[in-house]
């Protein structure tokens, strides 16, 4: 076992609150994995021999157990060095790290109806209201990690109309044309695709009032200059708006 484990770094960044289970879990198996010491969780100490066992059958016991014994008190460390305090009074008289994540697994790890509800009303209440379409969509993303981490199953299709009924009324030209072209889009291709209907939207918009700006006010005298202008700037850019 090495002595200085980098990614171990992760589960004292993101010690386990009750909140993030999951993700600590997830973490924490990264680790063990890591340093070789998961097969502690699925593994029994080994059995002792029989007493008129043969002398290399003693030995090789012994040593297995203590390879055992000494991978169980690093993934102890592990669990509790990355709990909260009140968390780690409640599993720290436990000997066995295999034992401390099925009790941890029992408090936490089914999700309550009501964690599911509120995940999922998160995820079909949020409405883009400001800010680019890549924000929001990253929002939505954050939604659905929330909602599967507490049980509610989203297939790509749910995921990709949800996300459109998500976006303001000036995207409603963008799902018509998605859904009578019958589009077939993953998440990072609807993205792609929204960025740039985003950006068309805002040049078009640049372009409008570009061509307000360009509108004389009233009582501005009419002269030979103002034909010339005309002349050398071509068609309106007003015009030209009208025109796509």
């Amino acid at each position: 076992m090495s002595s200085f484990n980098p990614l171990a770094t992760i589960l004292s960044q993101k010690p386990m609150d009750g909140t993030n289970y999951k993700q600590w879990k997830t973490n924490l198996d990264i680790v063990l994995q890591y340093e070789k010491l998961n097969f502690v969780l699925t593994t029994p100490i080994p059995a002792q021999p029989a007493e008129d066992a043969p002398e290399a059958t003693k030995a090789q016991f012994q040593q297995e157990k203590e390879k055992w014994e000494k991978a169980n008190v690093a993934v102890r460390c592990y669990i509790l060095a990355s709990l909260a305090d009140h968390f780690q009074e409640q599993v720290s008289m436990v000997e066995s790290g295999a034992t401390m994540l099925q009790t941890l697994d029992g408090m936490f790890a089914t999700s309550s109806s009501s964690a599911r509800q509120i995940a999922l009303n998160a995820v079909t209440k949020t409405v883009m209201s400001g800010g680019s379409v890549r924000d929001h969509y990253l929002s939505m993303i954050a939604n659905f990690k929330k909602g599967e981490d507490h049980g509610v199953k989203f297939e790509q299709e749910v995921k990709v109309d949800l996300l459109l009924q998500s976006l303001p009324e000036y995207f409603t030209q963008f799902k018509m044309n998605y859904n009578m072209n019958k589009m077939n889009l993953n998440l990072t291709q609807l993205m792609h695709e929204l960025e740039s209907a985003e950006q068309s939207l805002v040049k078009q918009g640049s372009a409008f009032y570009a061509g307000e700006s360009s509108v004389k006010p009233k009582g501005k005298p009419k002269g030979k200059n103002k034909n010339k202008k005309k002349k050398k700037s071509g068609i309106p850019v007003a015009k030209l708006v009208a025109m796509k």
